[in-house]
């Protein structure tokens, strides 16, 4: 009998990384201490609110400080003690020997075996990856693995619609070809549809590559923050407006419905080829379902280590939020009202940001001969907040990347200008394909 393989190593888990009690404490405190900052600095501009800037920075420093409170009131979903059938949906394009580490790592979870199978689609890869799926399906019984084989690039969608046809299980997980879950991250995950309201539902995705270079570090902090922050907040209304394909899952009965209409979904003349996930959490929560977060379901995935490729990965991103967030905002109000105010506030912030910038930094000191104040304080302060939530949770030395990062990423806001110009451009820039699989 063949061996069966073993998953390679992973990095230190979420567990092993924990804050010590003694530093989390004080790193709490000091975040308590800042965001008191925040809330008197809104308070005393809020009495002015004179100019754009000024009401800029009060209206999203005060979404910022929502978050946090939001996020405070969060509870891990509790083991209910389900075991649903379910199917693992892996699509890929061009992964070549990493979608067989993704197949051993979905192998090797804490899942009863006769209630879990594993889908491959392989979306017309021009390199080895069918060869891969086939010899590492071959390690396993018969009926473990199954791969279906597009025979042509028809797209991600098209992919992961496949793998939906090709099951029959009550719940469908979503994960990259790139990314690796937990051993114990499906039977979490699937502990948030106890409720019959949930849709829809993500886990924590961590980056595998962190610690490659300064590129990578920003990117973990920036996740980390991200769903234990903001999915954390829009959770506790059940509203996560996006559950990432690296690791999410969703209910067949909230799919089924929609799915025919998210494969052939076109904007403006030109059918979707990207932004899968965040088009696929919209129309749910569009038909009333519920949207979750589970901070405990954790899975790996690589993230870009090369600025050229990060930018376009980064460009396709807000292409998709352009598209997506409008559209979520127009019925958010009636489906999730409590989520309405945040998501109007996110989305109009978003949409200005760099315009805000541009102005702060360039038109009002061309104009008055003075260097803004109020703006790169509101954010530095903003920015410390991130990097203190990250180290009352993880001791892996990231925390002040997050400070970094967020001015790193307000830095490139303009390219949200370039991404209205290329909207209609289908094209992913970042693997040479016009569907391939990636974090979403």
């Amino acid at each position: 009998m063949t061996e069966m393989p073993t998953v390679a190593p992973r990095p230190l888990t979420a567990d092993t990384l924990r804050a010590e009690p003694v530093v989390r404490l004080v790193a709490l405190a000091v975040l308590v201490f800042i965001l008191g900052l925040i809330a008197w600095h809104i308070t005393l501009k809020a009495r002015e609110m004179s100019g754009a800037g000024v009401v800029y920075t009060v209206v999203v420093s005060s979404y910022v400080l929502s978050r946090f409170a939001l996020a405070a009131l969060y509870r891990t979903p509790p083991d209910a003690g389900i075991e649903p059938e379910l199917a693992i949906i892996v699509p890929a394009f061009n992964e070549g020997p990493a979608v067989a580490r993704t197949i051993h790592a979905c192998l090797a979870l804490d899942y009863p075996r006769d209630k879990l199978e594993i889908v491959v689609v392989n979306d017309g890869s021009t390199d080895d990856t069918w060869e891969h799926m086939v010899a590492a399906a071959a390690m396993y019984p018969p009926d473990a693995v199954r791969c279906v084989d597009l025979g042509s690039n028809q797209g991600k969608r098209a992919a992961m619609a496949a793998g939906v046809r090709a099951t029959s299980a009550e719940i469908l997980v979503f994960v990259d070809s790139d990314s690796m879950p937990e051993p114990d991250g499906v039977r979490k995950l699937v502990q948030v549809f106890a409720r019959k309201k949930v849709g829809a539902a993500s886990g924590l995705t961590m980056v595998r590559n962190a610690d490659t270079n300064a590129l990578t570090r920003m990117q973990q902090a920036r996740y980390y923050v991200s769903f234990q922050l903001l999915k954390t907040a829009e959770s506790v209304l059940g509203a996560v407006a996006c559950n990432p394909g690296c690791f999410s899952a969703y209910r067949r009965a909230a799919v089924l419905p929609l799915l025919e209409r998210w494969e052939r979904q076109r904007w403006l003349g030109t059918e979707c080829t990207f932004g899968d996930d965040r088009s696929l959490t919209n129309m749910m929560l569009r038909a009333g379902w519920m949207s979750c977060y589970h901070d405990g379901a954790v899975a790996w995935t690589d993230v870009p280590e090369r600025y050229h490729k990060f930018f376009r990965q980064q460009l396709r991103w807000k292409k998709s939020w352009l598209r997506e967030g409008p559209i979520l905002l127009s019925h958010i109000w009636r489906t999730r009202p409590l989520a309405f105010p945040a998501v109007l506030i996110q989305t109009a912030a978003g949409l200005m940001s760099p315009f805000v910038l541009a102005y702060n930094l360039f038109w009002r000191t061309a104009a008055t001969g003075i260097p803004p104040t109020l703006y790169p304080i509101a954010m530095y302060m903003i920015a410390c907040a991130y990097g203190l939530l990250y180290r009352c949770q993880r001791n892996d030395g990231l925390w002040k990347w997050a400070i970094i990062g967020t001015f790193f990423y307000i830095a490139f806001s303009p390219q949200l200008v370039w991404a209205a110009i290329r909207v209609r451009d289908t094209s992913w820039g970042t693997r040479g394909g016009p569907a391939a699989p990636g974090v979403t």
